[in-house]
């Protein structure tokens, strides 16, 4: 015969039954708590980061330069402004568009500057790109919300070469960033010892491993600022440069996104802007 045992099960009493609710209440308002902390938390990343703020105008525009008809992005802040201005100019060699235009224009809206991303004509030689600079900082300064006593420009790789050189010839400007500029041929036109022919001052960003790669057709991209950098100092000029740490596998990728360098950014710009 097969015996069975039977189990009392003491119920709860009611004060106990409130103790597990009033419990259960508490830790589920604390999840919630927790919750919105890493909303706020999320919400801060994404500001320090140049994220969209409410408000902000992303247009595409067209600007000309002899004989071209070219493109760019043209981000606008909330207000009525005026405001101050930052052209980016992009690297990448031919079709390939290096860096993030799109984004910096974005992020540069955020920080409540006019962004202007031109976008150069597509050819692999720098023959005319100085001009489409030129034209693309004078379409920036045309604009009626923008304040003309306060324009920067900047730019990556390529477009970092060009920022040098527009500097050098004198660009309206009152700053200028360049990101791990790449240096190009003698035909170009572009000299370390024209340092000496820019008034303003520059912010230099790197990263420690931009050594060469497929990217750079295998430029060392921090030698090159470091050359920069030391002629710049050599002429006199209050210029900065900051060498970030490691960047994965391929040092130039870290201006290919807004990351951690772009705090750094909008410090410097906001101070001389």
């Amino acid at each position: 015969m097969e015996m069975f045992m039977m189990t009392t099960l003491n119920r709860p009493s009611p004060a106990d039954l409130l103790q597990d609710i009033a419990a259960s209440a508490c830790a589920a308002r604390a999840a919630q708590v927790r919750m919105l902390a890493r909303m706020a938390c999320l919400a801060l990343i994404l500001a320090a980061m140049g994220g969209k703020a409410s408000g902000d105008e992303l247009r595409e525009v067209v600007y000309t330069t002899t004989p071209e008809t070219l493109k760019g992005y043209l981000c606008r802040p909330a207000g009525a402004g005026p405001f101050p201005a930052v052209a980016y100019n992009h690297g990448g060699v031919g079709d390939i568009i290096g860096g993030a235009p799109k984004e910096t224009c974005e992020a540069l809206a955020a920080a409540g500057f006019v962004g202007f991303a031109p976008i150069r004509r597509k050819t692999r030689s720098t023959a005319g790109h100085p001009e489409d600079v030129q034209a693309g900082l004078d379409y920036l300064l045309g604009l009626d919300y923008v304040d003309r006593q306060r324009v920067a420009i900047t730019g990556f790789s390529r477009g970092g070469a060009l920022t040098f050189m527009a500097a050098a010839r004198g660009a309206p400007a009152k700053a200028a960033v360049i990101m791990a500029s790449a240096v190009p041929p003698p035909q170009s036109g572009f000299k370390f010892e024209d340092a000496a022919k820019i008034r303003i001052p520059v912010l230099l960003l790197v990263a420690e491993n931009d050594t060469g790669s497929r990217k750079t057709m295998g430029q060392d991209t921090f030698d090159s600022m470091r050359r920069m950098s030391a002629a710049l100092t050599a002429a006199g000029n209050p210029s900065k440069l900051i060498v970030y740490p490691p960047y994965g596998s391929d040092g130039h990728e870290m201006f290919f996104e807004i990351g951690a360098y772009w705090k750094d950014v909008v410090e410097f710009l906001k101070k001389h802007l």
